[in-house]
């Protein structure tokens, strides 16, 4: 009898973590000594009358919610096979999110992921951004779904009038925000400290850290900030009050669909297979008061602890072009692409001159938002990431645009193979990254990381192997300095800044 007992008890399945919400209690899996809690809803499914609306209160549920996988990815179109967008099932009810935290009990800083994507593709649940090696550094990590495409960043006349004082237009940063309150409200019961938490994105997440570190409406959501090939000259476009405009392009697109005067109604009955081309930010006066960079410029941003940086191979970004770096650095260019490829003497005159499109356009005005935060006296540091798997390291022209995901989240990309050298750059990041969560300042046993400062030469840190401090040249700050003078005029041309 005594050896039937211990045979059922053997056979019985392990004991499930839970949480009980407000909204209801959650059963998720245990990882070794990670607990996992996925397919969270954070918000009323988007759907039917709440297409285009600001996210409401999730539901309350009965009994214990599964939250062992996934919930549905927000709907986009199937066309990139990049690791990044193998998001699996899509529906338009998507308002998901997840949580790791460590097995161990305890109270943890909070870390919390939004996913890029050009503001059009990707999902929370996507396997790299699985967060268990990071939650193992001792933190609560958080990945958010939100709304994409034109689902998430449409304006149109119809919409306005139907709510002519409510919050229109940025529905997937709404959406962003709604998660952050969230994640203020209960985290706590996952072992989370909501007054420690700390937002960081990668690509359009991390265009949205800067959206939201300037936007009152998220203002005390989050108390430090990490932004990842984020770049920050952008110039959003206003929602309306010119031929540009999102309701102006609203309103032209609907009219391809035969609706030229369309209701709101009308609108929101269009087949969501109709709804999944691109679609970006824009100024709404509300939720986003201006282009990323412009509350850097203000003063106005959030003065909260800032990490950011780019990669070495940004160039792998479609929008980094050499034609849109002749805009910005205008008549300038052919003296900075020739005094490029002299300080590279060991580049090609093209590998050097793509050094200065990457420069122009992504690593050099992250830095310069690190340089403005540091003056209006918040503590910025700046990193470059610069490590390619072993397997590819031959000709590599360096670290392509999210390249430095697989490492932060230690997940290797399918086609990496790493090294010693590999693995511990992972580790260094993910104790950095969580020290940053943790402290506000992004330093481990053995190094001290230091602030990007206000004056030239601007420090950063370079993360490769081995990891180093370096400091802007003269030739690089000079193009930092045009780069940031052409958004600055941009903002000022279009009634940003004052």
């Amino acid at each position: 009898m005594a050896t039937a007992a211990a045979l059922g008890a053997a056979a019985q399945p392990p004991q499930r973590p839970t949480v009980r919400l407000d909204r209801g209690a959650l059963a998720g899996v245990r990882d070794g000594d990670v607990e996992v809690f996925r397919g969270i809803p954070y918000a009323a499914p988007p759907v039917g009358p709440l297409r285009w609306h600001a996210p409401e209160p999730a539901p309350h549920w009965r009994g214990v919610r599964d939250a062992s996988h996934y919930g549905s990815a927000c709907p986009q179109p199937g066309d990139h096979k990049d690791a990044w967008a193998q998001v699996g099932p899509t529906s338009e009810d998507c308002l998901f999110l997840n949580v790791w935290r460590p097995a161990r009990g305890g109270t943890y800083p909070v870390m919390v992921f939004i996913h890029g994507g050009a503001f059009t593709y990707g999902a929370a649940g996507v396997p790299l951004y699985d967060g268990a090696n990071l939650s193992r550094r001792g933190v609560v990590l958080v990945t958010i779904n939100y709304r994409l495409g034109r689902l998430g960043f449409f304006a149109h006349p119809a919409l306005t009038r139907a709510d002519p004082n409510g919050l229109l237009g940025n529905y997937g940063i709404m959406d962003q925000i709604a998660a952050l309150r969230w994640v203020k409200a209960n985290i706590a019961r996952f072992g989370g400290d909501p007054g420690n938490v700390t937002l960081f994105g990668e690509s359009a997440g991390a265009g949205s850290v800067q959206v939201l570190m300037g936007s009152l409406a998220a203002r005390g959501l989050f108390e430090k900030a990490i932004s990842e090939s984020g770049a920050g000259g952008s110039v959003l476009t206003p929602m309306r009050g010119t031929p540009n405009s999102a309701e102006a392009k609203g309103e032209q697109w609907a009219s391809g669909f035969g609706l030229p005067n369309a209701t709101a109604a009308q609108l929101r009955a269009l087949p969501v297979s109709k709804l999944l081309g691109r679609a970006f930010p824009f100024i709404d006066g509300k939720v986003v008061v201006a282009s990323p960079g412009v509350p850097f410029e203000r003063g106005s941003e959030a003065k909260i602890p800032l990490l950011i940086g780019a990669n070495s191979d940004e160039s792998s970004l479609a929008g980094n072009s050499e034609a849109i770096a002749r805009l910005v650095l205008g008549s300038r260019y052919e003296h900075f692409a020739r005094a490029y490829a002299a300080a590279e003497p060991g580049k090609t005159a093209k590998a050097a001159e793509t050094d200065l499109i990457e420069d122009a356009l992504s690593v050099l005005p992250s830095m310069s938002i690190a340089a403005m935060h540091a003056a209006n006296g918040a503590p910025a540091y700046d990193y470059y990431f610069d490590q390619v798997p072993a397997n590819q390291r031959a000709g590599s022209a360096g670290t392509p645009h999210g390249g430095e995901l697989e490492y932060l989240f230690g997940n290797p990309y399918a086609g990496s193979t790493w090294d010693q050298a590999d693995r511990a750059l992972s580790r260094r990041m993910e104790t950095l990254w969580v020290a940053f969560a943790r402290t506000g300042r992004p330093d481990v046993e053995g190094m001290t990381w230091k602030s990007v400062g206000t004056k030239p030469p601007l420090r950063y840190f370079t993360l490769t192997t081995p990891v180093s401090t370096q400091s802007l040249t003269p030739l690089r700050e000079e193009v930092r300095s045009l780069s940031l003078g052409a958004s600055s005029y941009l903002w000022r041309r279009d009634g940003e800044t004052r």
